[in-house]
């Protein structure tokens, strides 16, 4: 059974995903590899590989994928891998769909010979709508107030706390975009 307060989250965090899209989409592509921030190598957790099995040692090119972190589609890829892995709790076994899938954010953005394309996250939007959708159709009481596994980096929790955050934390990455999109083409306007 629906209640008002599931179908609020629903179509509160159907919206932070729409903000996403819609940030995506109004990314230039001269923006979509830009850093949006500068990021620090001690930010980084372990080392930058070079997607062939090497570590990156030269100082330049580490700093070249580390600012990946801060690029618009990495931070929109962050933010989806987040939103599809949390909606499934680690209640049931998850992985994210092709290309993504076995390209963990946190361990492969920096070694991605490019970025993903607008077109492949905007297929994995598309796949998180649908996951939304889903996870509310199945939704329930119960289900809401399942604690997570201790697998999940919120053990312990209630699955309804952790599906409840994602409407900010997707909001907030979201706004990251749109505003480095509207900050660049403001500074572009004023020179």
């Amino acid at each position: 059974m629906t209640t008002v307060w599931m179908e609020s989250t629903r179509r509160s965090l159907s919206e932070a995903v729409d903000l996403l899209s819609d940030a995506v989409q109004k990314c230039p592509d001269d923006l979509w590899c830009a850093s949006m921030w500068r990021v620090e190598a001690h930010e980084i957790v372990g080392p930058v590989n070079d997607g062939g099995g090497g570590v990156i040692t030269d100082p330049t090119e580490k700093d070249i994928r580390i600012q990946r972190w801060a690029q618009p589609w990495s931070v929109a890829w962050h933010a989806l891998e987040v939103l599809d892995y949390d909606l499934n709790g680690e209640l049931r076994t998850w992985t994210p769909p092709p290309p993504f899938a076995g390209n963990p954010h946190w361990k492969t953005f920096a070694s991605l010979r490019v970025g993903w394309s607008k077109a492949e996250i905007a297929s994995y939007i598309d796949e998180c709508r649908r996951r939304v959708q889903s996870t509310f159709d199945a939704m329930t009481d119960v289900k809401a107030a399942t604690l997570l596994p201790a697998a999940h980096r919120y053990a312990g929790q209630p699955y309804a706390w952790l599906v409840t955050s994602l409407i900010g934390h997707t909001t907030a990455h979201a706004m990251q975009i749109r505003q480095f999109i509207t900050t660049t083409a403001r500074s572009k306007l004023s020179h």
